[in-house]
């Protein structure tokens, strides 16, 4: 007899997104979240620690890993933040000075560097892509001694330039650096709290798509499933059908989690299902699933 429940679950109405269900670790940057000032921020990759600067907004878009920040005073002011390995600053003030790809689309040519213990900076010209026609640019790089820096380049108007290579110097300057640490998005992730009250749907894809398993798990510990024998679950026990109730448990591990259905006919064996999330999808044993509200768990 097989012990495995294949769930197939349907979201209705939204998808699962990183920042919606990533725990927070000590104010981890999260992509696609609108970061206000004062908030903290940490680049656990970097082991970078810091604030949004008053006065300013910040995000990062998704798909990138260049954090932005915005002036939210009406006049223009930006400040793109963004990591390396650690260097030499000595040898890159020099750099600067003859010019140098401090990414694919950003190009960095300074006009006097300045090195202050473990932070370059100076006025520079910058051209890429995100970068607006006749403004002012200002960047500076400060290093940690734990193996990694990070640069931010403002870019202004003229007659604000002051206000932003200002912030701009403060962000870095009043940053820490720790370990840099690789995270698991999921860490400590509530699967408890995930599962409640959401509604399971397998689906038969042999069978255009047709429903043929129900489960409801309710938060209070108790499950309603309506199961059909069809496709994939003929090979199961045929005593595994029509409508059925019982309990419902989850022990999980960041990303991972095992699912356990009790059910109240005593001659049953539970059944165990394994999920996790990989970038974001859930899967069960190499299969992808999806989730809804259920609508019968008061």
């Amino acid at each position: 007899m097989k012990n495995h429940l294949f769930l197939l679950i349907f979201i209705a109405g939204f998808t699962l997104q990183f920042s919606a269900f990533s725990q927070k670790v000590k104010n981890r940057i999260e992509p696609g979240r609108m970061y206000n000032a004062g908030d903290s921020l940490y680049a656990p990759r970097f082991g970078f620690t810091s604030k949004v600067p008053q006065g300013w907004t910040g995000t990062l878009p998704r798909e990138t890993e260049i954090f932005l920040l915005n002036l939210s005073t009406g006049t223009f002011g930006e400040i793109f933040v963004f990591g390396r390995n650690t260097v030499d600053l000595k040898a890159l003030a020099e750099e600067w000075k003859a010019g140098v790809d401090v990414t694919e689309t950003l190009r960095l040519q300074a006009e006097n560097p300045q090195l202050s213990g473990n932070m370059l900076s100076s006025e520079a010209k910058a051209v890429g892509n995100f970068i607006p026609t006749k403004k002012r640019a200002f960047a500076a790089i400060r290093c940690g001694n734990t193996g990694t820096c990070v640069t931010v380049l403002a870019v202004s108007q003229d007659d604000n330039y002051e206000e932003v290579s200002k912030a701009a110097e403060e962000f870095l300057a009043s940053a820490t650096f720790d370990a840099p640490r690789e995270i698991d998005p999921y860490l400590d992730f509530d699967w408890k709290e995930f599962l409640s009250n959401k509604l399971l749907i397998v689906y038969d894809e042999f069978q255009g798509g047709e429903q043929k398993t129900q489960v409801n798990l309710c938060a209070d510990g108790s499950f309603e499933a309506k199961i059909k024998k069809k496709g994939l679950m003929k090979d199961f026990n045929p005593e595994y059908k029509g409508n059925m109730v019982g309990s419902w448990s989850v022990e999980s591990k960041n990303s991972e989690a095992v699912l356990t259905l009790t059910f109240s006919k005593k001659d049953l064996s539970p059944v165990v299902a394994q999920l996790k999330f990989i970038k974001e999808e859930l899967y069960v044993n190499d299969e992808r699933y999806y989730a809804s509200q259920s609508m019968k768990c008061k």
